[in-house]
């Protein structure tokens, strides 16, 4: 597995154990990550820090 495709599990993890499976959703045709009253893009699930699983340590 590659070290992006970790980090995005990651990511996904964390915000669907923190925020509940019922707030965040996959929306494959926009290529959006959806939760609360908002969302970002799915390529944002790549990125180190997004959530605080994949944040560097202090």
């Amino acid at each position: 597995m590659n070290e992006e495709t970790r980090t995005a599990l990651r990511n996904y993890d964390w915000m669907v154990r923190n925020r509940g499976l019922g707030d965040v959703e996959l929306a494959w045709d926009s290529d959006t990550i959806v939760y609360g009253n908002g969302g970002a893009v799915i390529d944002t699930l790549c990125e180190p820090g997004f959530t605080p699983a994949t944040s560097e340590p202090e």
